[in-house]
């Protein structure tokens, strides 16, 4: 009987979080907030689970900057390391808002992430762009340094300033001509 209500309590709260999460997607057409729910749930395990090759399958043309899988995956390792990293690393991402931002979307959520066993929490955004049919993704960062999540509570939250994405992702930007032609 235990089981059967930790099962019950379970599936209300993952019910719960889908809820929550196509309620921040509410400015998103309806028919389209399940598959974006899904699709960046997915792209958010593979950014914390450093699946840098399934990552490549999440990342928009302009994220991805015209390199090649194989190519990606070597700037992903470059730029994530454990001892000396870039970048953070996305553990975490829980949706709270999406706004229009030049025929995408910026979701703003509450993000978990570490660089060099240091560990950051915040207000984050993830660009999400419609294209070849499906929901893909040019890159995240964090609002600015050190906005707590509890900003996102207030019904009247804006961003500071908002993000122009028409570059590849941050780890893609400065690469070497040798690391390109690999």
């Amino acid at each position: 009987m235990k089981t059967l209500i930790a099962l019950a309590l379970m599936t209300l709260c993952g019910v719960g979080l889908v809820h929550a999460e196509i309620k921040a997607f509410s400015k998103i057409p309806s028919e389209q907030r399940l598959s974006l729910s899904k699709r960046l749930d997915a792209y958010v395990h593979a950014q914390q689970s450093r699946d840098w090759e399934k990552l490549y399958d999440f990342v928009s043309d302009i994220g991805r900057r015209g390199v090649s899988r194989q190519v990606f995956i070597k700037a992903m390792q470059q730029g994530h390391g454990r001892t000396f990293a870039n970048e953070p690393d996305l553990l975490e991402f829980r949706p709270k808002l999406a706004e229009a931002n030049d025929h995408a979307y910026d979701v703003y959520g509450c993000a978990k992430a570490e660089r060099e066993g240091e560990n950051y929490d915040g207000v984050a955004v993830i660009h999400a762009v419609r294209e070849h049919d499906d929901w893909l993704f040019t890159g995240w960062t964090f609002t600015v340094p050190n906005e707590p999540c509890k900003a996102l509570s207030d019904s009247s939250w804006q961003p500071m300033s908002r993000i122009v994405w028409k570059l590849p992702m941050e780890e893609l930007r400065n690469l070497s001509e040798d690391t390109k032609n690999h």
